[in-house]
């Protein structure tokens, strides 16, 4: 919804200014689903991804506020830090209407898109497209496609793991299958969580609150959310670090586990010899992401595949990582294999693909994805209404600028550079980079984050986007605050104690939220209701 959005606001700016609206496209958008809202819906439906239910917030609320709709004016009142999927969605969609209240009619919901291919000799767009209600096929033509599928396009689920579990006698399902029947798979149960990012942790919350025996989370990296959580209420959370799901044992309930190492020569995790079982088990559960579907898109237009990735030849020759707190001990580590792309990808220059300027995206690619997502349309709009695209040449020089940039970037090298993160892995358990209160590790968080809030910051100026949080040189006081934001709801998990009296019931959701406050109106957030594990979704504020 954010491009219709974008572009609604733009007609009506240039009506206020008594501008021409000629210049703005006419858009068509395809929903698969009967009605908006995304992952961020709940209710089931076999041809979409959903999120699951009772989700909250994993970040804070004011990291994903508008500048065209606060929090004050959807609710009127404070908020606390973190809230339930529900208000946000509600958030979103009266943010969109309440200037236009016939947003969704342009919006054909229940269609299918089936494919997208570009014809060079129209110089058009061809999309085939299915009514799911009439079943119904049409071919449209279009100048220009955007591609807005989302990250959550379907579930991944590993082959090897699932070949593992097929004698498993239990349930078995992925987070997105998880609904209002959730309880009856957790409560009084065992369960085993696959993955340790953000979806193990709600979900591992969410069967707590409904009364879960004992939930382990098999987390194979160590890099999820859930892995760095200090603590779980009730102690019932049990973290298994660096095994991978091997075998069922015979009575079809217990879960194999072995022990593996990442051989970077081999560039794939190996078993080792040490095994763990479970016993017991009654219910598994996939947190192991989702993968966005460019199925519909012709083999020319995808983004994905060895075109999106860098590699050290992007890099000026005489490339040299700045100074940092682990340059002392790390030295000039050599670039490596580049495995992944973060915040930019080679083949697409702020959301245009190089090889084709017509095709575009708008994708997921920070950690306040709801703001960026918004920021990436005002862009895309800019160039498709100005037509100022730069030359190819300049699109890949600004690409490889960029990835150098985030090169510097401590944390996201680790996860960009194979040699980087293989240097890391050599340091003892009890180096100074595992403790996350270490002034050096909080350096690298507030780098981590800043550099993505400058990117937003450039994006905003270079799209007009009613937003000043600074340049992308330098955050001004607003871009600061929302640096803190990311990195206190970072330590909300690091700072849970197990020892402490309140461990029981404490969830980083419990946290002190009175440095977060909206950059807008200047509302500070306001504690729960009650434990966050004695609320209902509808229980999220003391006003309530």
């Amino acid at each position: 919804m954010f491009f219709p959005h974008a572009l609604g606001t733009r007609r009506r700016q240039l009506q206020q200014q008594g501008g021409n609206c000629d210049e703005l496209p006419v858009v068509t958008c395809f929903e698969a689903s009967s009605s908006p809202g995304g992952v961020w819906r709940s209710d089931r439906n076999r041809n979409s991804t959903n999120m699951y239910e009772a989700l909250w917030t994993n970040g804070p609320h004011f990291a994903m506020e508008f500048f065209d709709h606060t929090y004050d004016e959807h609710c009127g009142c404070a908020l606390p830090m973190y809230l339930p999927r529900k208000l946000v969605l509600q958030y979103l969609i009266e943010r969109v209407t309440k200037n236009d209240a016939n947003f969704f009619n342009r919006v054909k919901f229940n269609t299918l898109v089936q494919s997208v291919k570009y014809d060079d000799e129209m110089a058009k767009f061809v999309v085939q497209t299915l009514d799911k209600e009439t079943a119904i096929t049409s071919t449209s033509f279009f100048d220009k496609c955007i591609w807005a599928g989302g990250g959550n396009g379907r579930p991944h689920i590993p082959n090897s793991i699932a070949e593992a579990l097929s004698s498993f006698s239990g349930n078995i399902m992925h987070s997105s299958q998880t609904d209002e029947n959730f309880d009856q798979y957790v409560r009084d149960k065992c369960i085993l969580i696959i993955g340790d990012n953000y979806s193990a942790e709600d979900l591992t919350l969410q069967a707590i609150k409904l009364g879960v025996k004992e939930v382990t989370i098999c987390s194979r990296s160590g890099m999820g959310m859930a892995y760095y959580t200090e603590a779980w209420p009730g102690d019932k959370v049990d973290v298994v670090y660096g095994f991978l799901l091997t075998g069922v044992t015979n009575d079809g309930f217990g879960i194999i586990l072995t022990k593996s190492e990442y051989d970077f020569e081999r560039d794939e995790y190996v078993r080792k010899k040490k095994k763990k079982t479970l016993n017991g088990i009654d219910t598994v559960i996939y947190c192991t992401g989702y993968d966005s579907n460019f199925d519909m898109l012709d083999a020319s237009l995808r983004p994905d595949g060895k075109d999106a990735l860098f590699s050290k030849d992007d890099l000026p020759h005489d490339w040299k990582m700045s100074r940092n707190g682990l340059s002392n001990e790390f030295g000039d580590v050599p670039v490596g294999t580049i495995k992944e792309c973060w915040l930019t990808q080679k083949n697409l220059y702020r959301g245009v693909l190089i090889s084709n300027p017509s095709m575009m995206f708008v994708k997921e690619r920070m950690d306040v994805p709801l703001i960026d997502l918004d920021v990436q349309t005002w862009l895309l709009l800019m160039h498709i209404t100005r037509d100022n695209l730069p030359s190819i040449d300049e699109m890949k020089r600004f690409n490889r600028e960029q990835f150098s940039r985030e090169m510097d970037v401590v944390m996201l090298r680790y996860q960009l550079d194979m040699n980087y993160k293989q240097r890391w892995w050599n340091v003892s358990d009890n180096h100074w980079t595992y403790d996350h209160f270490d002034e050096r590790s909080i350096e690298f968080y507030k780098q981590y984050y800043r550099l993505q809030y400058q990117i937003l910051a450039r994006d905003t100026i270079d799209s007009n986007y009613p937003l000043n949080i600074g340049t992308y040189g330098e955050l001004n006081e607003k871009g600061e605050t929302l640096v803190k934001f990311n990195i206190a709801s970072s330590y909300a998990r690091y700072n849970l104690d197990g020892e402490s009296p309140d461990a029981e019931w404490r969830t980083f959701r419990d946290c002190d939220p009175s440095n977060c406050y909206s950059i807008f109106t200047g509302t500070k957030a306001v504690p729960l209701k009650s434990h966050w594990l004695d609320l209902e979704c509808n229980e999220y504020n003391q006003e309530k």
